[in-house]
């Protein structure tokens, strides 16, 4: 009976060794060891240009993290972002206190009668006074230092009544003429409690460059006393370059195109045209295609230049256009091309972000670029931890570094695997029915003995 049990165990065992066993590195031409930050669940890296060199799939799905006992972790790409986050400064503002002028009362009797106790009381007669907006007190704003936009602003407040919640409202001018509503109502709010202060001194504006703005009490009080202002201003955002690469030109015979080959499956949005001669100015168009067979695509056409002065030299900005992966690439220069035979080709692209679980110890290998290993379950950037808030989830995300490439299963993990004949088909069936076969006999046998001891 044991000797049935181990022969049927082997049996399904190498059954499922051939229908498919988890990935390892040896499957995988080449790795990086991903240097990681201790206590940080996720992991993220820009995924390097010896990657996009060595896959054989466009999708990255040739490309699995590996720990430390070589069972590959969830892994996800994130989109590179073009900028950096915009800087947040504080800045101080000049606040202006305007009064308006005492209403006249035109031809009307007026009279006030106000009591010891304070009560008042306002007779009109004949006039057409309307009571001010703003009591008779409005603040202006200075805001036109500076053109960055404004997300809010801050007040250091008062008001003359005692009160602990205020409405105000809040415009916006150019000329100090013409205004225009921002927020017709919001709130302030100063509460103290022992040494415990509960406070709402921060509105928030449109993001948008200001000149002038002007504050007004909304709820009927009288005016507030602004002591100070803080503006938070928020700073261009500087943008990240993409990384750049020099295709390799092919030699061809036709003597009106250039051809060049990219050597990677990078998502290739820019590309610069390297004139050979100083204040030079072309008309191109450029092509790409991923295989020689297939048709070529149109992606740019335009101007490129390479003009100089004694203090400055300018080139022409470089082209744009949807992300392609595209090998192959073919530049037709309109008018004398022979002139233009040294024109280099240069691309850019930004590299996707790589996430994964730290799942198990490091360190952590990137293998990427096979032909072998099934297509790893790459997901969207949010996917892991998808039940965890997006804020939260970025606190749980820790930057990792990119060493040195080595070699893994080397130029083997980039030979497809034989087909499996019908023949091997068959074996592997026939292994399988004999291992359910024995299963079913010992099954009987064991059937029987129950039934004779009963």
């Amino acid at each position: 009976m044991t000797r049935t049990l181990l022969t049927a165990a082997s049996l399904l065992l190498t059954a499922n060794a051939v229908f498919g066993a988890s990935p390892t590195l040896d499957d995988y031409s080449q790795g990086i060891e991903i240097a990681t930050p201790g206590g940080m669940p996720l992991v993220e890296t820009a995924v390097p240009d010896a990657v996009y060199q060595a896959v054989t799939r466009a999708d990255l799905g040739d490309v699995r993290v590996f720990n430390a006992e070589g069972l590959p972790v969830p892994h996800a790409f994130c989109s590179s972002p073009s900028a950096e986050e915009p800087t947040i400064t504080n800045q101080s503002l000049p606040v202006f206190e305007l009064r308006e002028p005492p209403p006249a009362n035109a031809g009307g009797s007026r009279i006030e009668v106000q009591t010891a106790g304070g009560t008042q009381v306002n007779v009109l007669e004949g006039g057409s006074e309307q009571p001010s907006r703003a009591n008779g007190r409005i603040h202006i704003i200075d805001a036109s230092e500076s053109d960055d936009p404004i997300r809010a602003i801050q007040f250091d407040w008062a008001s003359p009544d005692g009160a602990s919640q205020v409405q105000v409202s809040i415009e916006a001018s150019n000329d100090l003429d013409q205004w225009r509503v921002l927020v017709p109502a919001s709130t302030l709010l100063l509460a103290t409690r022992g040494d415990q202060q509960l406070r709402r001194e921060r509105i928030a504006l449109p993001p948008q460059s200001y000149d002038y703005l002007r504050v007004q009490r909304a709820d009927g009080g009288p005016p507030l006393a602004i002591n100070g202002v803080m503006a938070e201003r928020v700073g261009v955002a500087a943008q990240i370059d993409p990384s750049w690469f020099m295709a390799t030109m092919l030699a061809v015979d036709d003597p009106k195109v250039l051809f060049f080959d990219t050597g990677r499956r990078a998502p290739v949005t820019y590309a610069r045209l390297r004139l050979p001669q100083e204040n030079s100015s072309v008309r191109a168009t450029l092509h790409s295609r991923d295989d020689g067979k297939a048709p070529w695509v149109e992606r740019w056409s335009g101007e490129a230049y390479r003009i100089s002065t004694e203090t400055e030299r300018r080139e022409s900005p470089p082209a744009f256009f949807g992300a392609t992966s595209d090998r192959y690439w073919r530049l037709q220069i309109a008018k004398d091309p022979q002139l233009y035979r040294a024109t280099l080709l240069e691309l850019g692209y930004r590299p996707a972000r790589l996430r994964f679980l730290s799942q198990g110890s490091g360190p952590f290998t990137l293998a990427f670029g096979s032909r072998r290993a099934e297509v790893s379950p790459a997901s969207g950037c949010d996917a892991l931890l998808a039940d965890v808030g997006s804020d939260e989830r970025a606190k749980l995300v820790g930057e990792g570094f990119a060493q040195g490439a080595r070699v893994l299963g080397g130029d083997t993990a980039l030979r497809p695997l034989p087909r499996q004949t019908p023949v091997r088909l068959v074996v592997l069936w026939s292994v399988l029915v004999v291992g359910v076969g024995l299963l079913v006999a010992m099954a009987l046998t064991l059937l029987k003995r129950v039934r004779k001891s009963g």
